[in-house]
């Protein structure tokens, strides 16, 4: 292996370990990585310093946008003998699900009896 294949190894085994500690997306990682000149410890504790700085209401909206995000680009697909009925973005079931529940329960019944599969895929880009 050479020398730069390694520190790339390194590099993204940082990452990773920033990653499963603070839920950060990969891109916000690296930075904050990079910002702490790559030292796992001095990043982690950056981080930590910054969510004391925002308060606990800012992180619950980055997080809400980080999940609203991820529901945007993730559909669910309902099908019916592998013939597409309906798909949509996970976040207009979630929304259709709090405004209409009931509504979404007759939904998953007659799923149910109707043997549907339901899926769930990112979204496919053009």
């Amino acid at each position: 292996m050479t020398l730069s294949t390694e520190l790339l190894n390194q590099e993204l085994d940082k990452i990773d370990i920033v990653r499963d500690r603070t839920g950060l997306c990969f891109e916000d990682a690296c930075g904050l990585l990079e910002d702490a000149n790559w030292d796992v410890m001095q990043a982690l504790v950056m981080y930590e310093q910054e969510l004391r700085d925002q308060g606990f209401s800012s992180i619950v909206v980055s997080k809400l946008k980080e999940l609203i995000h991820q529901g945007n680009t993730t559909n669910v697909r309902i099908k019916n003998n592998q013939r597409t009925v309906v798909e949509v973005p996970v976040t207009l079931g979630v929304l259709g699900t709090i405004l209409a529940p009931r509504l979404m329960l007759l939904a998953g019944v007659t799923c149910l009896l109707t043997k549907c599969s339901v899926e769930f895929s990112p979204v496919e880009l053009d």
